[in-house]
């Protein structure tokens, strides 16, 4: 592996990049690394984004695997990289697929082996495995599975954990249940100025990845999830 590491991303949004990119800087350092976001794809607009983005990227992913599976990082579209991140919030497991549309009736789900949603959720939240939401993904993927080069990473009940725990002072009311708190976004925004994050507003956003870059190791200490995420980052990039 070489000194510049080439990682595909594979997420729900903006927001998600800038966090994971940001979070990366401190735990690959002192090797650089380019960050490819491969969904969402502006090419594809038809991939749509969020978490259903991620499902239909999943889905592609799985009916190019041969019976028997292999790992998620040895797709050949994937041969340009040294590794790949996914990225879900840990709300979709609050989420149906009925919300996806037409192409995930109850019927279709069933006939592409996806496990159910709604799915359990835990507060704190569960390692990963045996989280029920990271089994859900797994099956969004077979018979491909992750590899040692594909990092799962389920934040928070939303990203703007990270954001939150980098930004807000010890003892804010909001870091109470930070990971399980899935208004954080709207109630980040309704803080005053100076910790204020509006994920509409791009500097807003920027800013608060460059918090998360500045103060990871508080991120990693507030929020366990960001912990495992650190921990898995460095076993797959050595």
């Amino acid at each position: 592996m070489s000194d510049l590491l080439r990682i595909a991303l594979v997420a729900e949004g903006e927001t998600e990049r800038e966090v994971i990119e940001a979070a990366l800087k401190v735990i690959v350092a002192p090797r650089n690394f380019v960050l490819t976001q491969l969904q969402p794809e502006t090419t594809k607009p038809e991939m749509g984004g969020g978490w259903g983005g991620v499902v239909k990227w999943c889905q592609q992913l799985a009916a190019r695997s041969q019976p028997g599976g292999g790992a998620v990082e040895a797709d050949p579209t994937l041969s340009n990289f040294d590794g790949v991140v996914l990225q879900l919030d840990a709300d979709v497991a609050t989420m149906a697929y009925s919300d996806l549309g037409a192409s995930f009736t109850s019927t279709e789900v069933v006939a592409r082996g996806l496990l159910p949603l709604p799915c359990p959720t835990a507060c704190p939240p569960a390692p990963l495995p045996p989280d029920s939401l990271f089994t859900v993904l797994l099956s969004w993927l077979s018979p491909a599975t992750p590899g040692p080069r594909t990092v799962v990473c389920i934040p928070a009940m939303n990203t703007g954990a990270w954001q939150a725990a980098a930004k807000l002072p010890a003892g804010h009311p909001l870091l109470a249940d930070l990971e399980c708190r899935v208004d954080i976004e709207d109630q980040l925004q309704r803080l005053p100025l100076a910790l204020r994050i509006d994920k509409k507003k791009r500097r807003s956003r920027l800013d608060a990845a460059a918090a998360v870059n500045q103060e990871w190791t508080a991120v990693t200490a507030r929020c366990s999830r960001a912990h495992i995420f650190d921990q898995a980052i460095r076993a797959a990039f050595p």
